[in-house]
């Protein structure tokens, strides 16, 4: 994998990791929004309910305290009203209470009066038919304030435990939240941590397959990479039926200037015949180092007399190279042995086959030449 591919595939990495931050934090958002909207609506209209209740019997101890007044006008259709919303009420609470996620316990006693209070509903009912009769309400009165008195206490306290518990289930709801939050910020740490893993593995593994087609030494191609691109070349020119051309490079008396100049100033030499190599030739030509003093250059779409040409080109460079630079004190030549195939011909073992003869044959004949195979 290149460079490009790289950045490439570190741009679609950090683009998961973006979708998926802003999917965690749709999905946080959209949570706590409706939990909060759903919690609060139902102790929302569990407090109206009381509050409603709590107002009515009000105005049910009002209407009361209304019958000691000179001036009161018995009115049976109005207490019937009052008691039939009493009733409604009572039942709007209690079915709310046991339909709620509260805690019974805290509910029970208040319940229990409510419960009480309906239970004396119809007695009190009677009482108000007899007082509208005779126009005797001292037992009308007592069971009646009995009757509120129930009603407001049990209201007053189920107010104020509904209250609570909103307050708490708040509470809760903000520690779950952040919670949730935590546990998804270390699920994208850890997601980011294996996303940073795999992209530095996937560095490392291009790295290693880079080197295992590169030469240390030189940082040429080396023979795995040649092979590589020869199979490609070739059929290349197969299809464009395009002329194939190799040129092997040997140092000559490589040996010798080891022994004379030892192994540093060889590896200098060999480094400095590199960069030539790079210089006079293509980028589409295939520049590898073979082992040992041993160069190829793989030319595609070139017949032999340009062959011939790079290969001379190159001979000079290395020749005219200067003594300082791999510090020496003889000069440096080169033998070059070519081979140009045509495109039913050029299988690069036979091309391979016929430029190491020629490079035998330039070595045969005094070295520091190019011979056609």
């Amino acid at each position: 994998m290149n460079p490009r591919q790289h950045v490439v595939l570190g741009w679609q990495l950090a683009l998961c990791f973006t979708l998926l931050v802003g999917l965690c934090a749709l999905a946080i958002g959209l949570y706590v929004a409706n939990a909060r909207q759903h919690v609060g609506a139902n102790y929302t209209a569990l407090v109206a309910d009381v509050v409603r209740a709590q107002q009515h019997s009000s105005l049910l101890r009002s209407e009361l305290l209304a019958v000691n007044a000179p001036t009161w006008n018995p009115d049976a259709e109005r207490f019937e009203n009052m008691l039939w919303r009493t009733r409604q009420h009572l039942q709007g609470v209690t079915h709310g209470l046991t339909h709620s996620q509260l805690d019974p316990q805290y509910y029970r006693t208040p319940l229990a009066r409510l419960q009480e209070a309906h239970n004396s509903l119809p007695e009190l009912e009677a009482r108000i038919d007899e007082a509208m009769a005779n126009r005797s309400h001292e037992a009308m009165l007592e069971l009646g304030l009995a009757v509120e008195n129930d009603l407001a206490w049990a209201y007053s306290e189920l107010n104020e435990y509904i209250h609570q518990a909103a307050a708490e289930q708040r509470i809760l709801m903000e520690r779950l939240t952040l919670a949730i939050g935590i546990l998804v910020l270390l699920v994208l740490l850890v997601v980011g941590g294996l996303m940073l893993a795999l992209l530095r593995l996937n560095r490392q593994r291009s790295r290693l397959a880079q080197l295992s087609r590169v030469d240390t030494l030189t940082g040429l191609h080396n023979r795995r990479h040649l092979l590589e691109e020869a199979d490609k070349l070739y059929r290349l020119s197969l299809r464009d039926t395009r002329p194939l051309s190799l040129v092997l490079i040997d140092l000559d008396h490589f040996k010798r200037i080891n022994d004379s100049y030892g192994h540093p100033v060889g590896d200098r030499l060999l480094q400095a015949l590199s960069q030539a190599l790079r210089e006079e030739t293509r980028e589409v030509d295939v520049v590898a180092r073979l082992g040992g003093e041993e160069f190829c250059i793989l030319m595609p779409d070139t017949p032999a007399p340009g062959a011939m040409e790079a290969a001379e080109r190159v001979r000079a460079r290395v020749q005219a190279l200067p003594l300082e630079q791999p510090r020496v004190a003889e000069p440096v030549t080169v033998s070059l042995g070519l081979a140009t195939g045509a495109a039913h011909e050029a299988v690069f073992d036979r091309l391979y086959s016929r430029a190491d003869r020629a490079l035998y044959a330039a070595k045969a004949k005094g070295r520091n030449r190019t011979e056609i195979g």
